[in-house]
Protein backbone atom coordinates (compact mmCIF):
# COMPACT_ATOMS: atom_id res chain seq x y z
CA UNK A 1 0.00 0.00 0.00
CA UNK A 2 2.82 2.39 0.80
CA UNK A 3 4.97 1.38 -2.19
CA UNK A 4 5.50 3.77 -5.09
CA UNK A 5 3.00 3.09 -7.90
CA UNK A 6 0.85 0.75 -5.79
CA UNK A 7 -2.62 0.47 -7.34
CA UNK A 8 -4.48 -2.29 -5.50
CA UNK A 9 -7.35 -3.81 -7.44
CA UNK A 10 -7.89 -2.91 -11.11
CA UNK A 11 -11.40 -1.70 -10.23
CA UNK A 12 -9.83 1.08 -8.11
CA UNK A 13 -7.50 2.36 -10.80
CA UNK A 14 -8.72 5.74 -12.12
CA UNK A 15 -9.65 5.86 -15.79
CA UNK A 16 -9.34 8.90 -18.05
CA UNK A 17 -12.54 10.93 -18.14
CA UNK A 18 -13.79 9.17 -15.01
CA UNK A 19 -12.56 11.80 -12.55
CA UNK A 20 -9.18 10.09 -12.21
CA UNK A 21 -5.72 11.31 -13.07
CA UNK A 22 -4.42 9.53 -16.15
CA UNK A 23 -0.99 8.00 -15.62
CA UNK A 24 -0.66 9.02 -11.99
CA UNK A 25 2.11 7.11 -10.25
CA UNK A 26 0.59 6.43 -6.85
CA UNK A 27 3.16 8.51 -4.92
CA UNK A 28 0.97 9.96 -2.17
CA UNK A 29 1.23 7.28 0.51
CA UNK A 30 4.90 6.59 -0.27
CA UNK A 31 5.62 10.28 0.37
CA UNK A 32 3.57 10.21 3.59
CA UNK A 33 5.51 7.19 4.85
CA UNK A 34 8.85 8.80 3.96
CA UNK A 35 8.04 12.03 5.78
CA UNK A 36 6.76 10.28 8.88
CA UNK A 37 9.74 7.90 9.04
CA UNK A 38 12.14 10.83 8.53
CA UNK A 39 10.75 12.27 11.77
CA UNK A 40 11.19 8.99 13.65
CA UNK A 41 7.55 7.97 13.37
CA UNK A 42 5.48 5.16 11.98
CA UNK A 43 2.35 4.90 9.84
CA UNK A 44 0.04 1.89 9.69
CA UNK A 45 -3.24 1.12 7.97
CA UNK A 46 -6.07 -1.02 9.36
CA UNK A 47 -9.18 -2.36 7.67
CA UNK A 48 -12.41 -1.25 9.33
CA UNK A 49 -16.08 -1.82 8.47
CA UNK A 50 -16.48 1.29 6.28
CA UNK A 51 -13.03 1.38 4.65
CA UNK A 52 -9.66 1.83 6.30
CA UNK A 53 -8.00 3.77 9.13
CA UNK A 54 -4.54 5.30 8.91
CA UNK A 55 -2.66 5.53 12.20
CA UNK A 56 0.26 7.96 12.40
CA UNK A 57 2.61 7.81 15.38
CA UNK A 58 5.24 10.46 15.92
CA UNK A 59 7.65 10.81 18.85
CA UNK A 60 6.97 13.55 21.38
CA UNK A 61 9.01 16.74 20.96
CA UNK A 62 12.42 16.57 22.61
CA UNK A 63 12.74 12.76 22.57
Amino acid sequence: LFDVAFRGEPARTPRPGNGGVEGSGGLGLAIVRGLIEAHGGRVDVQNIADGCRFVVRLPAAGT
